[in-house]
């Protein structure tokens, strides 16, 4: 049996996830302190990249 969707429940959810959010933020920031030289561009990428589709006309003429 699952708990009823409750406005304190949506809200601890967030903000335990805000919580991890920064948990893991923080992680970041302490290993970019360790690192000598920093990462290589594209080795560790979380999301896509979006472009606009006018920038690429722009580079096509």
């Amino acid at each position: 049996m699952t708990m009823p969707d409750t406005k304190s429940g949506r809200e601890k959810k967030g903000l335990n996830k805000e919580a991890q959010l920064e948990a893991e933020l923080t992680r970041r920031e302490l290993g970019a302190e360790t690192q000598e030289e920093p990462p290589r561009f594209g080795a560790d990428v979380d999301s896509e990249f979006l472009t606009d589709p006018a920038e690429t006309d722009e580079l096509g003429d």
